[in-house]
């Protein structure tokens, strides 16, 4: 079973599936294979990264100062001019080469549950290697049979802030297809799979309503994040009211908020307003340690 990746998709390595030793494809600097998590509760955590190419969402924002900013991974998204589709057992197979000790694997993109399939296959030999899994996902599509195999759901709702329009459309240098903009505004929050998503980290045999009021006990082998980027004030009140008021069984620790930025630079404009903003409201700051350390290099 095929599944689409970016360019180089299975990213920090050394080795390729052959075993072939090859530093320039690392990109970080570090003369070892893997990364860092650089984002949400398990940040600081030596990881590999598998990256899925394509997405259903064309996220777009203006922050307070009217600058734009938009996808971090354009490569994965609406500018999708390069990838590779490589066999379950290929990628298990650099997986494998790469490893040395570490532990968690991250499936990102783009948007790996449109690839459903092949990511539930994946996954489910990812699990035989006894690794940590995290998913990270826009949270618009559920399918159970994939949710088994992941450990920590990392789930970015959408806000209104992230909607492409025609002034944010003709700032980028590969604009987006108007149906595409159109889709994005009528799909980007779905409550009934967040849901599921959440009662899904609860009880233990494996309940995925969409019920918010469904008292659940908390599992210990499964856990979520709803991860919201934050361009301007008040999307407090907008996430409040669009999304945790009519969602249940969360705790303030499932919170984030991650400042919008894809360089340095922006961060800095953003930072202390959205931590300001996660103080006030007793939720998580979250910050983007891969900024940090690399910019907006690809692949790290």
């Amino acid at each position: 079973m095929k599944i689409r990746l970016v360019k180089g998709g299975v990213f920090p390595i050394l080795e390729n599936k052959e075993g072939e030793v090859d530093s320039q494809m690392l990109q970080t600097g570090f003369d070892v294979s893997g990364t860092i998590q650089g984002e949400g509760k398990l940040s600081g955590i030596p990881s590999l990264f598998i990256r899925l190419a394509g997405c259903n969402l064309r996220c777009s924002w203006k922050a307070f100062d009217g600058s734009l900013d938009f996808c971090d991974t354009p490569y994965s998204s609406h500018k999708l001019e390069d990838f590779d589709e490589l066999d379950v057992e290929e990628i298990i197979a650099i997986v494998k080469r790469n490893l040395h000790g570490i532990r968690h694997i991250i499936l990102s993109g783009g948007e790996p549950t449109l690839q459903n399939l092949g990511v539930t296959k994946l996954a489910q030999e990812l699990k035989k290697l006894r690794l940590h899994i995290t998913m990270e996902t826009n949270g618009i599509l559920f399918f159970p049979q994939l949710a088994r195999y992941i450990d920590l759901f990392s789930i970015s709702p959408k806000l209104r802030s992230s909607e492409p329009d025609k002034e944010k459309i003709s700032k980028m240098d590969f604009p987006i297809e108007e149906v595409l903009v159109d889709q994005h505004k009528s799909i980007r929050k779905n409550l009934e799979s967040i849901q599921k998503y959440i009662n899904y980290c609860h009880t233990k045999d494996d309940y995925y309503g969409d019920h918010p009021k469904a008292e659940l006990k908390r599992r210990s082998d499964k856990d979520f994040q709803l991860k919201f980027v934050i361009s301007k004030a008040n999307e407090d009140e907008e996430i409040k009211q669009e999304y945790l008021d009519q969602l249940g069984n969360w705790t303030p620790e499932d919170i984030l908020l991650m400042p919008l930025g894809s360089s340095r630079n922006f961060l800095e404009k953003t930072s202390h307003m959205v931590a300001a903003m996660a103080v006030k409201n007793r939720w998580q700051y979250c910050p983007r340690i891969h900024i940090d350390l690399f910019d907006n290099t690809q692949y790290v």
